[in-house]
């Protein structure tokens, strides 16, 4: 950032970005969209009778274009109430893709009333929008069908009846990209806007005027701006504007998250650098750290040290490559079908293999030997693939043949780096290469017993044999490579890619709900697996901030000392608003444990130092913590619903109503009320908090009473929305009909002293309220909101009201004990055990018991050995390295491994856990090998 340019070569190399930027953003990405709207082509004839409780409306039609905008449908009047509901269908899969209240009460009827969409679909699908009521009657106009030129616009229904010669009077509204001209012509006016502005900017720094400037102060003059604009745009959208949400504690909570965010990227932007960026992974001078100044030593300020440039271009495809195979594992624990299983399976493979592929040197990987191997293999592949592929009539053929492409792709690496190896051991016969400086240790012979045993006692599970040879293969190639020194940063560098990479994916992608699941799970469908993943992540990260307090304990001046640690605090501030957003248990006990033993390890190691350091670490993870979680919390709820193209997977639960594009302020997004209702119910075993907003609040007098029937008409009585009378008691009778049937079409229903939302997977229960009269209150269950059962997830459940251990735990010590009761010496064939009452019991909830059950009580207690080993050598490796930001890593993973491992099963081939604890291993596996730079 200190570096040296020209002005006019640093505005114009800005100029050429951002111009770059917009044309392709235009094209190939085509970001910028028109909207189309399409009619049915006929001419208005008429309008329906009343849509009411009894009569809906139905319109089908085709998809023209791959998203809809909106629908403007025309209303021709409001007889009774105030709201019309629309139901979204994708009728070729069966499935409520949205839901949607509009207010008709501040529509100009008669006219045009637009139903924001947002919505993904496919070419040529069959879809169906269907018009209900929530206490209310309007009149919906109508099309000839006479005359009408859009064969894409199908039957439409008056109450399950076609009706004979007409269609909806409709407009259907598609974002399409621009047209080809449209984009040629706004690219070249870009293009040409970049040139002048170029030619200006040379005008300006002439001679004279050209003068040096920092990249720093570049960076500067063109980021400010932009921080300055996004955060009064942001921060106006949410107030005055109310976009996002109208209730005061969260546009307070918005604005403080932006505010924080705002504040922090003036700091990233304006702060005064003392370390390069890749300090945080490599070595540091104790004496420049003394000074406040990181890794001024020259040797010191490269993430790779004295490595030559293709060593270091090596070392970042790996990172790239580990980033991969934690996108794939996650990919993997996603899929719900065995065939996408075999697909996520083999990447990951893939990507492993070619990871050991990049140890080779540069006169390794470019040599005769992998040239001939490389285009002989791809050939034989080639020829073989043409041979086997699947035509297109079969089933699944494209699926089928990519598992075909993958398979001969590994075979292709796996023979590389089997002739390489073989190689190697050729010229170590014939003293023509050195052996490895490196011996495996007692913990390393340990390990490599314990793969024996995964393929000895595989028990038909194949996983563990493809575990054990991919990793071997791996840590014999790391083990002669010249860069293994480097392998603990090159691994804590990959999880730091791919953890930004999830991040950014699900600040664009995922939407923060708070019904019908109101726990996020990240990239995941399942809250178990993401608290796996971050708490990978999270203690990575708090092993890094953590060396970076220790080494900084010289800085007196906070400014400086905030400077030193600014970038980690930031990265293990936002993992851990993550982890808080998935209110696990098990997740929370994992990580904090685990951060905890690390605060105490730096503290040590820091000797005269200690307390110092230790105020330093507890006061670093709270401070970040408490900045970041505005901040993460506040874009998580905001920027994806802005982008609008939220991906959902096929069993993970959310209101419909929060699956659109368009609408950014539904009440079933995540608000601060409704986590911390969550948050207290989840975490605390407190009980859930009231709920009291709904979308249709003009249904409801001050007390949440109804003030209409299902029709509209209008109510009078306290009971409910019950009318007085002699009558009264059927009335009441008949509004609990109506509670009741609004539970079963996923409505939102009020009474006196909430109003909530109600799903199908929502476990509802009448409660009798005794301040209200008698009324029926619906009361949200929300601990069992769209999870999954224990047996076959691992979702952690409110505990009962006793509060036993068998109980807090979620049923876990009866499996245990079920699966403990059948352990044998040799492991079992299938994977389950029997409980008492004869259910199948999916897995153990332990990974030592599970791997005992899977393998044998000998080779659990093998697993048992290998985990608390590699938790105390990995320990032993940070005393000795002292001098790597990165060394605690490996303690870090390893212990939160073993912690989340007594209460999930997080040992698989694909598991993310599983992945990281491999790749960390053999750090601690060599011995005399040299210090990570």
């Amino acid at each position: 950032m200190n570096r040296e340019v020209k002005k006019f070569h640093a505005f114009a190399f800005v100029i050429a970005l951002v111009t770059f930027a917009v044309i392709i953003s235009i094209f190939p990405l085509r970001i910028w969209n028109d909207v189309r709207t399409e009619v049915g082509g006929g001419f208005e004839n008429g309008y329906t009778q009343g849509v009411d409780s009894t009569h809906d409306a139905i319109q089908d039609f085709i998809a023209q274009y791959d998203r809809i905008d909106s629908i403007s449908v025309y209303v021709n009047e409001l007889t009774k109430g105030r709201y019309m509901h629309i139901s979204f269908w994708d009728v070729d899969k069966w499935r409520v893709m949205y839901e949607e209240t509009i207010d008709l009460g501040e529509e100009q009827l008669p006219g045009y009333v637009d139903i924001p969409l947002g919505l993904d679909l496919e070419v040529g699908g069959n879809y169906r929008v269907m018009f209900t009521v929530w206490h209310a009657t309007y009149v919906l106009g109508t099309e000839s069908i006479e005359g009408s030129t859009n064969p894409a616009i199908g039957s439409f229904y008056y109450q399950d009846s076609v009706v004979e010669g007409s269609h909806l009077l409709a407009r259907y509204n598609y974002s399409v990209p621009m047209s080809k001209v449209m984009s040629l012509t706004l690219m070249v006016m870009v293009f040409m806007i970049g040139c002048a502005l170029v030619c200006v900017t040379r005008t300006l720094c002439r001679d004279a005027a050209n003068k040096y400037i920092t990249v720093g102060r570049v960076c500067q003059y063109v980021l400010n701006p932009v921080a300055v604009i996004a955060y009064i745009s942001l921060a106006t959208m949410v107030f005055p504007l109310r976009l996002f949400d109208n209730r005061a504690s969260d546009i307070f909570f918005y604005e403080l998250g932006l505010l924080l965010a705002f504040i922090t990227a003036l700091y990233a932007i304006n702060h005064k650098r003392n370390d390069s960026i890749s300090v945080a992974l490599g070595k540091y001078s104790a004496n420049a750290a003394a000074k406040g100044v990181a890794g001024s030593n020259t040797n010191g300020r490269s993430l790779f040290g004295e490595m030559s440039l293709f060593d270091k271009i090596m070392s970042f495809g790996q990172m790239i490559l580990i980033a991969l195979t934690f996108v794939y594992a996650s990919q993997y624990m996603n899929d719900l079908y065995d065939i996408y299983h075999s697909i996520s399976e083999r990447q990951l493979v893939l990507c492993l293999l070619l990871i050991t592929v990049l140890f080779q040197s540069r006169k390794e990987l470019i040599s005769i030997q992998n040239i001939v191997l490389s285009v002989a293999g791809v050939a034989a592949g080639f020829y073989y693939y043409h041979k086997n592929q699947l035509p297109v009539t079969e089933k699944e053929y494209d699926l089928h043949n990519l598992i075909l492409k993958l398979s001969i792709a590994i075979v292709i690496v796996s023979v590389i780096l089997i002739a390489d190896y073989v190689r190697y051991l050729l010229k170590v016969v014939t003293k023509k290469a050195s052996r490895s400086s490196a011996s495996i240790t007692l913990y390393g012979v340990f390990v490599i017993v314990f793969f024996v045993c995964l393929i000895v006692l595989r028990n038909t599970r194949w996983w563990g044999v493809v575990l054990a040879l991919v990793f071997a293969v791996m840590y014999i190639r790391m083990n002669i490579a010249d860069r293994s020194a480097h392998w603990n940063a090159i691994a804590t560098g990959g999880l730091i890619l791919n953890i930004i990479y999830t991040i950014g994916y699900c600040l664009l992608f995922r939407y923060f709900t708070g019904f019908v699941m109101g726990r996020y799970s990240m990239q995941f469908h399942t809250v178990t697996v993401t608290a796996e993943y971050l708490t990978i992540m999270q203690v990575m990260a708090a092993a890094l901030l953590l060396a970076k307090v220790s080494s900084g304990s010289k800085i007196s001046r906070f400014k400086d000392f905030a400077s030193y640690v600014f970038k980690e605090m930031l990265l293990f501030g936002m993992i851990s608003a993550y982890m808080i957003f998935t209110l696990s248990r098990t997740g929370y006990l994992a990580a904090i444990v685990t951060i905890m033993v690390l605060i105490v390890m730096v503290t040590i190691r820091a000797g005269k130092d200690a307390v110092k350091t230790l105020v330093r670490g507890i006061a670093a993870c709270i401070v970040a913590v408490i900045i970041a979680f505005p901040m993460t919390f506040t874009f998580q709820r905001i920027i994806p619903v802005m982008v609008g193209h939220p991906y959902f997977f096929e069993v993970e639960d959310a209101a419909p109503s929060a699956r659109g594009g368009s609408d950014l302020n539904d009440y079933k997004y995540m608000s601060i009320e409704r986590f911390y209702s969550l948050f207290r119910q989840k975490i605390l075993g407190v009980s859930a908090t009231e709920y009291n907003f709904v979308d249709d609040p003009y249904n409801y007098d001050d007390n949440g009473n109804y003030l209409y029937d299902e029709d509209g008409n209008p109510l009078n009585g306290a009971e409910v929305g019950c009318q007085e009378g002699a009558d009264a008691q059927l009335q009441a009778d008949y509004c609990r009909d109506i509670l009741e049937d609004a539970d079963r079409s996923d409505r939102l229903v009020a009474s006196g002293i909430d109003g909530l939302y109600i799903a199908e997977a929502a476990d509802t229960e009448v409660l009798e309220d005794s301040d209200n009269e008698g009324s029926d209150t619906y009361y949200d269950e929300s601990s069992t909101e769209g999870e999954e059962e224990v047996a076959s997830e691992g979702e952690e459940e409110q505990t009962s009201e006793d509060g036993s251990v068998d109980d807090y735990s979620n049923g876990r010590i009866d499996i245990w004990k079920a699966y403990i009761k059948e352990l044998n010496m040799t492991g079992h064939d299938e994977m389950g055990a029997v409980a008492e009452d004869g259910e199948l019991l999916a897995h153990a909830h332990n990974v030592y018991i599970q791997v005992a059950y899977d393998h044998g009580i000998p080779v659990g207690i093998l697993f048992v050995f290998v985990i608390v080993a590699g938790i105390a050598f990995s320990g032993v490796y940070y005393f000795r390295n002292q001098r790597s930001f990165a060394s605690a890593v490996p303690f870090a993973v390893i212990t939160g491994f073993a912690i989340a491992g007594l209460t999930e099963w997080n040992f698989q081939l694909c598991n993310p856990m599983t992945v990281a604890l491999m790749l960390l291993l053999p750090v601690i596996m060599f011995k005399e090998r040299k210090s990570d730079h």
